[in-house]
């Protein structure tokens, strides 16, 4: 085996995705499975601070170039400083919650930047790399934002339609690459979900000959 397997968990706030996230790692460390769960923006000293910046609702006319380039930056050091090392040294199943495809969703699907540039920009900050399989948990606007009971960050302040542009992203994203993002219902009851994406993850680790 040559290197571990990247699974990212993608979704719009309130989806689930990070729960489902969580439960995976469990699940797979009760297996014996060499696990690193983490995060974007974050995952490292410096994407941690990043993300302070990013979610900080003061800085609520942030210019979308300037959000653009501030996620890069930490995906760059994420993939740089963390990823890769679990990946290829420590050959671990690394998982996600979030990663190059939340940029195509909210920055050129939410702000609406010119999808061509951010791809360029993408393969730069992450070096080429590419998950194994994206997990795309999909819960319609008004049903995720209903589950936040908390006060909203910056991105989760940005209002109704840019969310339904990021949903509407994710969805056209996953229709063009079905084999390497599946979608699942997140309306269903948490552990019934995470049943479907379990056996899905067991799946690919029994391929890539992790199982």
């Amino acid at each position: 085996m040559k290197r571990g397997v990247l699974i990212v968990f993608e979704g719009i706030e309130g989806s689930g995705k990070s729960t489902q996230a969580e439960l995976l790692a469990e699940a797979l460390r009760r297996n014996n499975i060499k696990v690193d769960l983490t995060r974007e923006p974050g995952g490292t000293q410096a994407g941690e601070r990043i993300r302070d910046v990013l979610l900080d609702s003061e800085l609520e006319d942030m210019h979308p170039r300037t959000e653009l380039l501030l996620y890069l930056a930490a995906r760059a050091e994420h993939v740089a400083k963390r990823i890769r090392r679990k990946l290829f040294a420590d050959k671990a199943v690394v998982i996600s919650d979030r990663f190059t495809l939340s940029t195509f969703a909210y920055q050129a699907g939410g702000r609406e930047l010119d999808s061509k540039t951010v791809s360029r920009l993408c393969k730069f900050a992450s070096g080429g790399l590419e998950p194994d399989l994206t997990v795309l948990v999909d819960l319609d606007v008004e049903g995720a934002f209903a589950r936040l009971n908390r006060p909203y960050d910056r991105l989760e302040q940005a209002g109704q339609e840019f969310h339904e542009r990021v949903r509407e992203a994710y969805l056209y994203f996953a229709r063009r690459a079905p084999k390497r993002i599946r979608v699942f219902d997140g309306a269903k009851e948490k552990m019934m979900l995470h049943e479907e994406i379990k056996q899905v993850v067991l799946d690919l680790l029994r391929i890539k000959g992790i199982l």
